[in-house]
């Protein structure tokens, strides 16, 4: 579960903050940064599963000058993204920080050389604890991550592993407690990737093992909803009905004879009906509801754009059946040795209905990114960076600007022709 992000130097993004909650939302407009948000995480993720991708021209989307924030006579020389996270671990829950630094070289050593790379993940000191106060964490939570940690480091006598070279494989590094902290690491950064749920890829049956987890364009959704539906215990349907009133059940198929997946969906009026003749709205949801009951993507579950394909009046309540499968941070410290991951919602939307129809009952967890003009020292060089601020209300000592407060939220949405509900 993701904790804390800070990034400085990528994209549109210079000193940037946020303390993430078990669901948060982040909401602005095109350009805002809210993409650049996600792809930072999945940069992170590439580079601890795979190493840092490879950049062969100057022209494409991961060349230095695509990456770095930069404006018109200023680009950054570092990058740095940094990721503060609670683990499930055989200790219990472990506080875990993976950096990545890439340096970008003025002269490149040779025509389409790559940016230095530099980076580690350790077991957090617990030095600094403001994250835990901003983020409410409980007494026995707080007690238990010293404990794990303690517990971690007494054991496997691991608390750093340096990632410059690419992470590699956990079986490749070096020492027992490498390997295991780099596990740890893998199985939690797997999940940081985008879900781009394509309509084509929903449609499709699927030859795919039912055991795997649902794909991030959701191309297995028929071999995941048979495992699910299976299932003795399980909300999905249920689920399903209350956001697609129309539907009444599903039901999973298997062809032995080509060895496929498939499914139905009962509609009203409509009778079984197979995935080419449903509503692309319809197969979105479903594909949203399967990740939040998929016991096998434990994780994040992050989302951009979550509006895409969703009727404004559904949107919302998509939103509280996503939020009621994460992980409440009271239930950590029992779970933490019984799970592989964490449940927790991260998603995007531009949509002024969904800030209106959640201001009051999600405070913190509604995050407004914006673009600001940032003036850099001892230059006249401007450039537009993102900017964080958490609706809620301001704490005491705190800047004004850090925070939105539900009166200027209220302002701010008759600004955007939004009513407020």
């Amino acid at each position: 579960m993701i904790t804390r992000i800070e990034i400085d130097g990528y994209k549109s993004f210079l000193d940037f903050e946020l303390d993430v909650r078990p669901c948060t939302i982040l909401v602005g407009g095109n350009g805002s940064g809210k993409s650049n948000l996600l792809g930072a995480l999945d940069l992170v993720r590439q580079t601890v599963t795979s190493g840092f991708p490879a950049s062969p021209g100057a022209d494409t989307p991961l060349a230095p000058r695509h990456l770095f924030h930069h404006a018109d006579n200023f680009t950054s020389t570092v990058m740095s993204i940094k990721v503060g996270m609670i683990t499930p671990s055989p200790d219990g829950p472990l506080p875990v920080v993976v950096w990545l630094e890439v340096e970008r070289e003025e002269s490149p050593r040779s025509a389409g050389a790559a940016p230095l790379l530099r980076g580690s993940v350790w077991v957090s000191s617990m030095e600094r604890t403001g994250w835990m106060g901003r983020l409410g964490l409980p007494e026995d939570l707080r007690a238990a991550l010293a404990q794990a940690r303690e517990g971690f480091v007494r054991r496997t006598g691991t608390e750093w592993l340096a990632l410059d070279e690419g992470a590699g494989t956990p079986e490749s590094a070096p020492g027992r407690g490498d390997g295991e902290l780099l596990a740890l690491l893998h199985r939690e950064c797997d999940t940081w990737q985008p879900m781009t749920l394509d309509p084509v890829a929903l449609r499709r049956t699927s030859a795919e093992s039912e055991m795997a987890p649902l794909r991030a364009d959701g191309g297995n959704l028929a071999a995941v909803l048979h495992r699910l539906c299976g299932q003795e215990e399980h909300g999905l349907e249920e689920d399903l009905a209350t956001l697609v009133s129309e539907s009444s059940g599903i039901r999973p198929l298997f062809d032995q004879r080509r060895g496929e997946y498939d499914f139905d969906v009962n509609l009203r009026h409509l009778g079984w009906t197979s995935p080419p003749m449903l509503p692309g709205g319809t197969l979105r949801v479903l594909a949203l509801l399967a990740a939040r009951w998929d016991d096998r993507r434990a994780g994040l579950l992050a989302l951009e754009e979550l509006e895409n394909g969703l009727h404004p009046t559904t949107l919302a309540e998509t939103v509280r059946a996503l939020r009621r499968g994460v992980d409440d941070y009271a239930d950590l410290a029992t779970r933490a040795t019984r799970v592989s991951g964490f449940r927790q919602l991260l998603a995007t939307t531009h949509s002024p209905a969904l800030l209106s129809a959640l201001r009051h009952e999600m405070s913190g967890s509604l995050v407004f990114l914006e673009q600001a003009a940032r003036t850099h020292p001892g230059t006249s060089d401007v450039s537009t960076v993102t900017q964080a601020h958490p609706v809620r209300e301001q704490r005491p000592g705190e800047d004004p600007a850090e925070t939105i407060s539900a009166e200027q939220l209220e302002r701010l949405l008759d600004q955007m022709g939004q009513s407020v509900v």
